[in-house]
């Protein structure tokens, strides 16, 4: 008896674990905005995923954030958010969130904030000559 309950505890968790990973991704879902200018006029509660700069704090949780394009929307960070994270004009972060429409402003709510991963150059390979001259 105890090894059956043991077998449904485990397939029971390993099922609502399942489901926290998983999401409904069809017809009617609202296409993630990338950036700032769309962030702009995207309707109330639009997945938001952008990469850019926190260029300027506004006071009360609120910034601007600028994309790569120089596009800016103000976007609103909760003080809990940025657990540790310091950045400036110039560190590119990533942050994650959703589109808040009141009747007189439109912001981003972000849920989430992290550093951006930093894109490296990309080097031509050097080509070895055994050529004797």
């Amino acid at each position: 008896m105890t090894k059956k309950l043991t077998t449904v505890a485990i397939l029971l968790s390993s099922l609502i674990a399942g489901s926290a990973m998983a999401a409904y991704t069809g017809p009617g879902v609202a296409a993630k905005v990338t950036d700032a200018k769309t962030a702009q006029q995207a309707s109330d509660n639009t997945p938001v995923e952008m990469t850019g700069f926190i260029v300027k704090n506004l006071g009360n949780e609120n910034y601007v954030f600028r994309d790569n394009k120089g596009d800016e929307v103000n976007v609103e960070i909760d003080d809990s958010l940025w657990q540790g994270i310091n950045a400036n004009e110039t560190t590119p972060v990533l942050v994650i969130g959703e589109v808040d429409s009141d009747w007189n402003s439109q912001e981003v709510e972000v849920s989430a904030i992290s550093l951006a991963p930093v894109q490296q150059p990309t080097m031509a390979p050097v080509v070895a000559s055994n050529s004797k001259k």
